[in-house]
């Protein structure tokens, strides 16, 4: 298979974002997740406020994505926006969309999931390869790719099992650190297929306190550019 991304998710009131555009020149790979919800204030450090981060990341040149949460996650997969903070910088800054809910409680609602603002891909979170696959028997959304993560962002190392269903963008996420990058990636990788993937981590790239770690965060994205550089040949091959 293909790798397209390695999603980074967490970016913080914290984060240096001066590192973090010199880190993204360097691994043009990398994409970079901002989580969004209500209820922001009460959730952590990894949830910035979206009235500073939003308008702080405009003009950055980053690949953002948007992680929408709770009930903004439902709110969006109804079409609603209108509460949104910062709406307009969301619509300017963000390629990439991802609705982290419990999908098996709403199939019928997600099969009709257009993309909100100006973003063509929208993802849906499934936490099991099961209740993907329970999915995948119906009509799809279009522009729609999704992401297997049973951990739903707690760092739980969680195996990795490859679905592949024509024409769908799967993503994989589950515990992902920079100690175990290598050997996950290195089983989607020699995968036979020509699916195009991605990769995501949030809570093993952070310090103990919960803030984004962009040391453990350049540590990652280098190991991955190794394991680009020794594959990419030998697919040729």
């Amino acid at each position: 298979m293909k790798l397209k991304y390695v999603t980074i998710t967490g970016i913080d009131a914290r984060t240096d974002l001066a590192r973090l555009k010199e880190i993204g020149k360097k691994y043009p790979f990398a994409e970079f997740g901002v989580l969004m919800s209500y209820d922001w204030s009460q959730n952590g450090h990894r949830f910035p406020n979206p009235t500073q981060i939003l308008p702080a990341l405009r003009g950055s040149n980053l690949n953002l994505s948007a992680h929408f949460c709770g009930q903004m996650a439902k709110d969006v997969a109804c079409g609603d926006i209108s509460r949104i903070p910062n709406v307009d910088d969301a619509m300017s800054i963000f390629k990439r969309c991802q609705l982290n809910l419990r999908a098996s409680g709403m199939f019928n609602t997600l099969r009709r999931v257009k993309p909100c603002f100006n973003i063509e891909e929208v993802i849906i979170q499934m936490h099991t390869p099961d209740t993907f696959k329970q999915f995948l028997k119906e009509k799809l959304p279009q522009h729609a790719s999704y992401l297997l993560d049973a951990s739903a962002g707690r760092g739980i190392d969680t195996p990795i099992e490859i679905v592949t269903h024509p024409g769908v963008h799967v993503g994989y996420a589950g515990g992902i650190s920079p100690d175990n990058v290598a050997s996950k990636l290195r089983t989607l990788l020699e995968h036979e297929s020509d699916d195009v993937f991605w990769i995501d981590m949030e809570t093993l790239v952070r310090t103990e306190d919960e803030w984004l770690d962009l040391d453990k965060v350049e540590r990652v994205l280098s190991i991955c550019q190794a394991m680009l550089t020794y594959y990419t040949p030998c697919k040729k091959g």
